[in-house]
């Protein structure tokens, strides 16, 4: 709620990570503008409760959005300078999915 963090965070990219603290799945993401800055995608995630993610859709249908509500929380795993190109941000999120196995025991299935 701390207006410092929300003009911060509305100006970022990155690469993000939601963590699923009941069964410690990870999901890794990435913001890289077009409303896509980190603010933006974790407000989607928070209105959502999934974000527009496959998995996700699927856990908030056969949990509840309360679920979300309750057991994500959010780090930021790497920012970017506003002017990096939306490819690096894309094979940095990928470098993140492999490093963390959040395909293959996560909610990441690309």
């Amino acid at each position: 709620e701390k207006e410092s963090w929300k003009t911060a965070l509305e100006n970022q990219k990155g690469v993000y990570l939601i963590s699923d603290t009941k069964t410690g799945r990870l999901y890794v993401g990435s913001a890289s503008g077009d409303n896509g800055m980190i603010l933006g995608r974790w407000r989607s995630y928070v209105a959502t409760g999934h974000g527009g993610n496959a998995q996700l859709k699927e856990l908030v249908r056969t949990h509840g959005f309360d679920y979300v509500k309750q057991n994500f929380r959010y780090s930021i795993l790497e920012i970017f300078k506003s002017t990096i190109d939306k490819n690096v941000i894309i094979g940095r999120e990928g470098w993140w999915k492999e490093a963390l196995l959040s395909r293959t025991f996560g909610y990441n299935s690309n």
